[in-house]
């Protein structure tokens, strides 16, 4: 099994959930690019992203904007999402619009922001997230399973344990073809 992890908006490849995600996995199993999203279009960076997908064996791990391009995938490859503190409408977040970030690529944000639930998402969403505070119910519109867990937006105590519990889930509940490295 591979993992595709994905940043936030301005986060960086080697964040806290690839962090965590290498303590569970090999780290060649684990794809982390650095993205370019204020100068990538989402179309296109959704491409590029689906291009590296190599085999029908992916996880998506996305944390804040990285999230609403994990659930794309997702939906689109039929294969399970841990998604962390996930930037549900990234046109209307003003962190995101008021970055310099082209109007067309927002506007592609919208048109492509999807408004029903991912069975295939797993979802951890901070008690302390200040960047998209009161979260829960658009976590919720995202994905079947939300867990609520202490943290800011960027910080999830004890992250490596909820994504190792999530995995565990995945391939006991939905997805047994899914089998976690020994």
């Amino acid at each position: 099994m591979k993992i595709l992890n994905l940043h936030g908006f301005m986060g960086e490849a080697d964040n806290k959930n690839y962090k965590a995600l290498c303590r569970i996995f090999p780290a060649e199993d684990i794809v982390s690019p650095k993205l370019n999203y204020k100068e990538t279009s989402p179309e296109k960076l959704l491409e590029q992203l689906s291009d590296m997908v190599d085999s029908g064996d992916f996880i998506f791990v996305g944390q804040s904007l990285g999230g609403w391009y994990a659930d794309k995938l997702s939906r689109k490859f039929k294969r399970p999402c841990i998604l962390t503190n996930p930037c549900y409408y990234p046109h209307e977040l003003e962190l995101i619009t008021s970055s310099g970030i082209a109007a067309e690529f927002v506007e592609q944000y919208r048109k492509m922001s999807v408004s029903t639930q991912n069975e295939r998402a797993y979802t951890l969403c901070s008690d302390k997230d200040t960047i998209l505070p009161d979260n829960y119910q658009n976590c919720f519109k995202l994905s079947v399973t939300v867990k609520t867990v202490h943290g800011s937006h960027s910080t999830i105590e004890n992250v490596g344990d909820y994504i190792s519990e999530l995995l565990t889930e995945i391939e006991d509940d939905r997805f047994p073809l899914c089998r976690l490295p020994m």
